[in-house]
């Protein structure tokens, strides 16, 4: 059996090595990073009020509410029907195709249940919604429609309302452009978090997933790691460097 060219073997196994060995340092400090940081702080929970929707208990009583049979005559291909409060006014969000997920794109329809007619949230009503849910000291001074995917919310599918705080953490809030629901805060502690969270990940093309190109090449790179050193070790023994 012939002897391997270990200088290229050599090469190829400290190369696999730097790569792997960088990307181990990263996972270490940002898992140090992660551990350190509170949690309110990473989901930029600082200034958010608990409320995972901008809605609570509805008084029954006190709204003449539309009868939800005489509005599906009208979207007979709606799925599921909930009552919500916005802004202290009752609303009928229709869903026409479920999602198991509410960063996929979502088919609704908002209707104001005392009236039947369409409803839309628009720039006044998103400050209002966003303003339920915060706590802070500062107030909502811009509000802006982001597509789908934003940079902050890779995953995100649905059009979006950026609320902007004026606070010193910079405070986002973000609401589904259909629905009004709460999508999450943002502020100047995620910015460092979601940069953590993309190294640990490997997700440098901002995909919010751990299934990338990146991850490939680094399984990649450990196994040339790997099967470089197994060589070696093989080689060696055919030179006999080995003593006992």
């Amino acid at each position: 059996m012939p002897l391997l060219n270990t200088r290229g073997l050599r090469w190829w196994h400290r190369f696999a090595g730097t790569l792997v060995a960088i990307q181990l340092l990263l996972w270490l400090l940002t898992g140090i990073y992660f551990n350190l940081t509170p949690h309110d702080q990473l989901k930029g929970m600082a200034y958010h009020c608990g409320h995972e929707m901008p809605s609570q208990k509805l008084p029954l009583s006190t709204f003449a509410l539309v009868e939800p049979s005489q509005l599906l005559a009208s979207y007979p291909n709606t799925e599921r029907v909930s009552l919500t409060l916005l802004a202290g006014k009752p609303h009928y969000l229709l869903t026409h195709q479920q999602r198991r997920y509410l960063h996929q794109c979502q088919q609704q329809t908002l209707l104001d249940a005392q009236t039947g007619a369409v409803a839309h949230i628009d720039k006044l009503l998103a400050m209002t919604l966003a303003s339920d849910t915060y706590m802070g000291p500062g107030t909502a001074f811009a509000a802006t429609q982001v597509a789908g995917q934003a940079s902050e919310w890779p995953k995100q599918c649905n059009l979006l309302w950026r609320v902007d705080f004026d606070d010193a953490l910079q405070t986002r809030v973000y609401l589904d452009a259909s629905s009004g629901q709460l999508v999450g805060h943002k502020n100047s502690d995620t910015d460092i978090a979601d940069w953590m969270f993309r190294l640990h990940f490997m997700d440098y093309f901002n995909q919010g997933s751990f299934n990338n190109p990146f991850t490939w090449l680094f399984s990649l790179m450990s196994l040339l790691l790997v099967g470089s050193g197994l060589l070696s070790i093989s080689d060696n023994c055919q030179r006999q460097r080995y003593r006992r």
